[in-house]
C-alpha cells in the first residue's frame, strides 16, 4: 500500500513537471546570470494617465543577488548562513503629465532555483504624495501591505492563499522568459492585476489564457485577462528579453537599448551614455 501510495505521487510530481508550461533553462544560465553585471533595457512609449497615454520611458534592470533569509532583502554578508540567490526585476517608470509628475518602481524577486515569485515592493511618488506597497511569500500564503495618502485606506494588512500555478501581472516581463519555448503553445494560469499604483488592490487571482507563438525573430506571447488582452515580444533566443509590450490600455513600450553593465559602479556624469540605442560596455 505504501508503495503504490509513492508510485502515485512520484507519478504525480512527473505529470506536474511535464505539465508546467516554464523551463528552468535560463535560471540555469550560470554564463549569463554571473558575469558581474546586469541586464538593462531601455523602453519608450506611453503609459496612461488620467485617460491620457504619455509619452515615457521605462527602464528595466535585472540581475542576481543574494538574499537574507531572515529579512527577505539584499545581504550584506553573500555568505552568511542561510542566504541564497534570487533573480531581481527592477521596473523604473517615469511619468510627465502635464504638470504633475509620476515616478514609480517596483521591484520583484524571484527563488533562482526554481523561478518562484517570493516577494514584490512598489513605490508610487507623484504630485500629490507617496505609496508603498510590499508583498511577501510566506510558503502558503502571500501577505500583502500598503501604506498610501488616500484617506480610508492609509494602511492595509491583508493575507490570501494563491491558487496553484497563480502569477502576478507585474512580473510577466521576467516570468515569461521562463516558457519552454518551441515546447509550450498554450496554458492557462490564475492573475492577479497589476499593483502598480497610489490605492491598495484586494489579492484576487483571476484565470488567463496564454498563447504562445514564433513571429518572425520573435516569440510573441498573448495574454487574454480579465481587463482585456496584452502582447508580449521576445528575443527569439536566449536570454528571450523583451523587446516590445502592447498594452489592453492601448499603450505600449517598444526596447530602444539592451546591455549589460555594473550600473552601480556607472553613476559618474557622462555614464548615461551607455543608455542611448547602440551604446556598447567594454
Amino acid at each position: 500500500m505504501k508503495l503504490s501510495v509513492v508510485l502515485l505521487l512520484l507519478g504525480w510530481v512527473t505529470w506536474a513537471r511535464a505539465a508546467s508550461p516554464f523551463s528552468d533553462q535560463l535560471l540555469l544560465d550560470e554564463p549569463f546570470w554571473s558575469d558581474g553585471k546586469a541586464e538593462v533595457a531601455v523602453f519608450n512609449g506611453t503609459e496612461k494617465r488620467y485617460g491620457i497615454a504619455r509619452e515615457t520611458e521605462v527602464r528595466h534592470i535585472l540581475v542576481r543577488e543574494s538574499f537574507a533569509a531572515q529579512e527577505q532583502v539584499k545581504a550584506g554578508n553573500w555568505r552568511a548562513p542561510g542566504t541564497y540567490p534570487v533573480i531581481k526585476l527592477n521596473q523604473i517608470i517615469a511619468v510627465p503629465t502635464g504638470s504633475y509628475r509620476y515616478d514609480q518602481s517596483h521591484s520583484a524577486f524571484w527563488r533562482a532555483d526554481a523561478g518562484t515569485l517570493i516577494k514584490f515592493a512598489h513605490t508610487t511618488n507623484d504630485s500629490c504624495g507617496l505609496t508603498y506597497k510590499q508583498g511577501n511569500f510566506t510558503g502558503t500564503r502571500w501577505r500583502y501591505r500598503a501604506f498610501t495618502y488616500w484617506e480610508g485606506l492609509t494602511e492595509t494588512d491583508t493575507r490570501a492563499a494563491p491558487p496553484a500555478g497563480a502569477v502576478f501581472y507585474d512580473e510577466l516581463p521576467f516570468k515569461l522568459r521562463l516558457i519552454d519555448w518551441g515546447k509550450t503553445t498554450r496554458f492557462t494560469a490564475p492573475l492577479m492585476a497589476s499593483v502598480i499604483g497610489s490605492k491598495p488592490e484586494t489579492l484576487v487571482w483571476n484565470e488567463a489564457v496564454f498563447s504562445v507563438e514564433r513571429q518572425g525573430e520573435a516569440w510573441r506571447v498573448k495574454v487574454v485577462h480579465a481587463k482585456g488582452e496584452d502582447r508580449f515580444y521576445f528575443d527569439a533566443t536566449s536570454p528571450y528579453g523583451l523587446r516590445r509590450w502592447e498594452r489592453a490600455d492601448g499603450t505600449a513600450l517598444t526596447r530602444t537599448q539592451v546591455i549589460r553593465i555594473p550600473y552601480w559602479k556607472l553613476n559618474a556624469p557622462g555614464d548615461e551614455r551607455y543608455l542611448l540605442p547602440g551604446a556598447t560596455y567594454p
